[in-house]
């Protein structure tokens, strides 16, 4: 605290009294980064004489972690600190008219000295910073052996639904990025998360307010999963098992060789899972007709996946790096439902939100689905980074990414009258999808001036899909098209090239930091039904500002401000114009005239440490139009109620709210972090002249607890709630639930066992209602049972605590 009190004084001297200062003065300066060479902001950099302990200058590292000091020629003790790392300290020289540049300095985890047992610090569970939280998941005991869902499931601000959707503080707009970079395993929605096991993720990264350096893609902001990567001399390595009930099983490998000026690397994983599903369902219809159902249903899910990733970082000349990799994915999904439907008579033309005992049953059927899924996934890739040594932070990176593969889906319904008049059908589906993605992304960075910095770069994306989808039904010993028309015998094309580019510059202006970028973006869209005819096209461009100012009052206190623009353009299944039956009483329908989601947000930050942990509040404003909404209405077809999903551009929205973050060590070896989400939103939209308004507020929040003891035990459990909130034309109910887990290093912290249980109360259930003046809809499900796992891991070769996520 007494440095920084001299700190603040002398930099105020120098503030008021710089222009009376005519002494001759050179620089020194340099680049400060963790261990992870990972920039370190608001670290202390000051110049001690010899022999003194009186500082001479002193300053803070920026955003960037640079760091910049005036002082008269002479010899001095530089020394930086930073907290929860060692102290960096070395002598210097300045010479008169000679700015001397120390490049990158790079500092250690603190170590403390517990007898003859070392302890080296580590990275902790979430890292804060104004533009971005990480969250180091890899040590993440809860979630070993499950998902990428069940990762996202574990981190502040984040929610998923039983259908695969994730949203960030309450938004869905949300843009998922692989390393970086898209992916073609989120490129049609995030259900395809599941095929990520959460033994590959090493760090989670959010970044609420995106800058203009990423795409624009997503209203809610960005969502970077981190996969591992083990990078060492020699070869090393871990292989992984895993077990669970209900079954699921898992074994993976990561591998790596590195000899002269190769590194070769490969990750694989096979799992095998089995999981219950049920879910129950009651509407009552009241308008020229009159009726209510209550509907059973339950699953069995099988899945059997293989991925594969290998390559090699090629170490050039010149500071030159080439990575090439390709991945393969496989996956097959099996599903086994039964649906029973109970129709009622309801005693008068209103509508109800119970049964009553009163009611007759009508008819009773049964229906039985087989589905079957499977989809191939395969991306060749080549990154090449440059690095100019005339000057820090000079580089050049161009990354190639070539994706394509294709999926299918084949469908078998069987209807059973149990009770009641009607006849029994035999239904099936079948679905193919090819796909093809091709992105080139070109940035450069440069240093200018002492505090500057330029960034720019381009991006160019192709995207081709072919669609086929057709349902028929056995009618007299031969398969036939459907009578009601359902199902397009027709073949979709669709094709999406989004061209960009952009630029930022990162400036200085005592006591501020600023960043200002811009973003251009071309985007078009080409759909056309084949037999048909039927033709669509889009074509825009827009322009996506942002703007950074931060404000650093000392090493532990820091305040920031940010704007951004951003777009959601509808995935290609909300295009598909094709009718899916989910059962026999629900339908969904694609559109393909929709329209891309635009977003404005605003967030001010404050951003405090102390010596045993740090918060971070966060206000901020998003305002969103043309705001994509399911909208479900209820149809009579063939004298029978189906609910039928549209998307559409239906509301715009107001948004806004306060989030809490920190983490806090409690004393040796516990550590406590939560996040608190509280927000309001305001929808208004109209659809077939009907007003559709929602007025929300919520929050959501979770507790997480981290015990270390004794030699190699680790103790983790969280909680999480989600508050309930209002839809459109509804509710949704809230929702909490509990994991746990405990395990232990082995064979000198070269072996890990855990032993973990995901939802211990089997509460992780979804209840939405839809309450409108004709219709009353609740729908309950479970897709996540209460499950044990048991994981084991094995380290060889190398130095096993040096991780890091590939870039």
């Amino acid at each position: 605290m007494k440095k920084l009190i001299v700190l603040t004084f002398i930099s105020f001297i120098q503030f008021g009294f710089a222009g009376l200062l005519q002494a001759q003065t050179t620089t020194v300066s340099g680049t400060v980064v963790d261990d992870e060479s990972s920039p370190l902001i608001n670290a202390t950099v000051a110049l001690y004489r010899p022999a003194s302990d009186s500082i001479v200058e002193g300053t803070a590292t920026s955003t960037e972690g640079n760091f910049i000091i005036e002082a008269e020629p002479g010899t001095y003790n530089l020394e930086i600190s930073f907290l929860s790392f060692q102290e960096y300290t070395r002598e210097i020289e300045l010479i008169e008219g000679e700015n001397l540049d120390l490049e990158i300095i790079q500092l250690m985890p603190a170590q403390e000295s517990l007898g003859d047992l070392e302890v080296q610090g580590e990275r902790s569970y979430m890292e804060m910073n104004f533009d971005s939280r990480s969250f180091n998941v890899q040590d993440d005991v809860t979630s070993l052996g499950g998902s990428a869902l069940d990762v996202l499931d574990n981190v502040p601000s984040i929610t998923t639904d039983f259908e695969g959707n994730v949203s960030l503080r309450g938004n869905q707009g949300v843009q998922i990025l692989i390393n970086g970079r898209p992916s073609n395993l989120v490129r049609n929605g995030t259900d395809a998360l599941s095929s990520i096991p959460s033994s590959m993720i090493e760090e989670v990264k959010i970044i609420t307010n995106p800058s203009a350096r990423y795409s624009a893609d997503g209203t809610g902001g960005i969502i970077d999963i981190i996969l591992i990567d083990d990078a060492n001399l020699g070869f090393n390595g871990s292989v992984r098992a895993e077990a669970s009930y209900p079954q699921e099983y898992g074994i993976g490998t990561n591998l790596n060789y590195q000899r002269n000026k190769v590194n070769w690397f490969m990750n694989a994983q096979v799992e095998y899972g089995s999981e219950p599903e049920s879910g129950s369902t009651f509407q009552s219809f009241s308008s020229d007709t009159t009726y209510a159902y209550r509907e059973l249903v339950d699953t069995d899910e099988t899945e059997r996946e293989a991925n594969i990733n290998f390559g090699a970082d090629i170490y050039l000349p010149a500071e030159q790096l080439l990575t090439l990799s390709t991945r393969i994915s496989l996956e097959n999904q099996t599903e086994d439902r039964d649906l029973n439907y109970i129709d009622y008579d309801p005693t008068n033309d209103q509508v109800y939100q119970s049964i009553s005992d009163n009611w007759g049953v009508v008819r009773q059927t049964t229906r039985d689905v087989i589905e079957e899924q499977r989809e191939s996934d395969f991306d060749i890739r080549a990154q090449y980074e440059k690095t100019f040594s005339d000057e820090n932070d000079h580089k050049l990176v161009a990354d190639l990414d070539f994706e394509f593969g294709e999926e299918g889906e084949e469908v078998d319904f069987e209807q059973f009258i149990q009770q009641g008049a009607g006849n029994s059908v035999q239904q099936r589906t079948n679905g193919d999808e090819t796909y093809r993605e091709a992105r080139l992304d070109v940035d450069y960075e440069r240093g200018l001036g002492d505090a500057g910095k330029l960034e720019a770069g381009l991006r160019f994306n192709y995207d081709w899909q072919d669609n086929d989808y057709i349902v028929e039904e056995l009618q007299n010993g031969e398969w036939v098209r459907s009578q009601e028309n359902i199902g397009a015998a027709d073949n979709f094309r669709y094709l999406e090239n989004v061209n960009a580019a952009y630029a930022i510059f990162n400036g200085e202006l005592e006591p501020f930091t600023y960043q200002v970028g811009l973003r251009a973006e071309n985007t078009r869209i080409e759909s056309e039904l084949d037999q048909s005819g039927n033709k669509s096209s889009q074509n825009y461009t827009n322009l996506f500002p942002s703007v950074f100012l931060s404000y650093t009052l000392n090493e532990l206190n820091s305040f920031q401000a940010s704007y951004s623009r951003r777009i959601s353009r509808p995935w290609s299944g909300q295009l598909l114009p094709f009718t899916e039956i989910q059962n026999e009483r629900e339908r969904e329908i694609g559109n393909p005239d929709l329209k891309p989601e635009f977003g404005n947000s605003f967030e001010l930050g404050y951003l405090r440490y102390w010596e045993t942990g740090s918060v971070l509040t966060s206000v901020y404003y998003r305002y969103r139009t043309q705001v994509i909404e399911d909208i479900e209405t209820t149809e009579i077809i063939n004298g029978q109620p189906v609910n039928v999903e549209r998307p559409f551009n239906l509301a715009s929205e107001d948004a806004w709210g306060v989030e809490f973050s920190a983490d806090q060590d409690l004393f040796e070896g516990l550590q406590l972090s939560g996040s608190l989400n509280i927000y309001q939103s305001s929808r208004e939209g109209e659809f077939e002249g009907i007003l559709y308004t929602s007025e929300s507020e919520s929050f959501t929040s979770r507790l997480r607890i981290r015990w270390q003891f004794l030699d190699g035990w680790n103790f983790q459990s969280y909680l999480s709630y989600r508050g309930a909130e209002q839809t459109t034309q509804g509710r949704r109910a809230g929702r909490s639930f509990v994991g746990t887990g405990l395990s232990k290093e082995l064979m000198d912290g070269r072996a890990n066992i855990s032993l973990n249980v995901r939802d211990v109360f089997n509460s992780r259930n979804s209840d939405r209602e839809i309450i409108e003046p004709n219709l009353y809809r609740n729908s309950q499900y479970s897709w996540s049972s209460r499950q044990f796992r048991v994981n084991f891991r094995y380290n060889f070769g190398g130095n096993d605590d040096d991780r890091r996520g590939r870039r």
